[in-house]
């Protein structure tokens, strides 16, 4: 970023705290809870957390969110209740590669 427009933010930043802008947000002094998109491909993740804050994500960010999930599921899962879990797994992957080969038509 231009050094001098980093200035200007920074400056303007620096205002807003002081006139107490930013008092009042929610959470505030609170830890941050940070969204885990280890899922998202990092060029997506803005459209990503955008089109969750409206309470709506595409098909195939809704399956890559669940096979993460039963990914990590299936790690703590028990011997008996791992083919089922895998299952799932492969199976909501059959439909995300569907959904991605119809995109590239």
């Amino acid at each position: 970023m231009n050094d001098g427009l980093s200035r200007i933010i920074e400056r303007n930043i620096k205002k807003a705290i002081k006139e107490g802008a930013f008092d009042d947000l929610p959470g505030k002094g609170k830890p941050q809870k940070l969204a885990d998109l280890s899922f998202v491909p990092k060029d997506q993740r803005a459209a990503y957390l955008a089109l969750r804050s409206l309470g709506s994500l595409p098909p195939e960010m809704e399956l890559r969110k669940e096979i993460a999930g039963l990914e990590e599921k299936l790690q703590y899962a028990s011997e008996e209740n791992k083919a089922t879990i895998q299952k799932e797994i492969n199976e909501k992957k059959m439909f995300y590669n569907v959904i991605m080969e119809r995109r590239k038509r």
